[in-house]
């Protein structure tokens, strides 16, 4: 029997996240933590042009005492297996929770697709099944989430 992931919402503001890797995952994922007041560290040899500034960039090779315990978790989205795999057994044996975006049987967590309306929020993931689909519903919801919590609030505020 296959069970559903758990959703949890968790506060991130002021947490202290880790990402190894500088691509477009890394920037993508690094950018959903920042709108959610994360500190986010990354390190990676370089960095794509798209990667926040704000994010504390460490420009080398990763190295196992990169992962402090001060991590709230850890994201590998590095291009290298071996990296990635390093970065999950370092996070493990610190008993840190570690996405690897390369392999989804080594996450502890997904990374979802984040929809916002002010302070009301969803989410969407596949568990790493595809991130297409992922993003194909992200779009959607996208568009039509505002116009839902909107209606939702007018019919609270009509009932009272």
């Amino acid at each position: 029997m296959k069970f559903p992931l758990f959703p949890l919402l968790i506060n991130i503001h002021e947490r202290e996240i880790l990402i190894v890797g500088g691509g477009q995952v890394a920037a993508r994922r690094a950018d959903t933590l920042l709108r959610c007041g994360a500190k986010v560290t990354a390190v990676s040899p370089s960095f794509t042009e798209k990667f926040p500034r704000e994010v504390i960039k460490i420009c080398r090779e990763f190295i196992i005492s990169d992962i402090e315990e001060k991590f709230l978790f850890v994201i590998a989205a590095s291009d290298n297996r071996e990296i990635n795999r390093l970065v999950h057994d370092t996070a493990k044996s610190l008993n840190i929770p570690v996405n690897i975006a390369d392999c989804k049987t080594e996450c502890d967590f997904f990374f979802p697709s984040l929809i916002n309306c002010e302070n009301i929020s969803v989410s969407v993931n596949s568990a790493g099944e595809s991130s297409k689909l992922t993003r194909k519903l992200s779009d959607r919801l996208r568009k039509i989430w505002p116009l839902w919590v909107n209606d939702e609030r007018n019919n609270l505020q009509e009932n009272f």
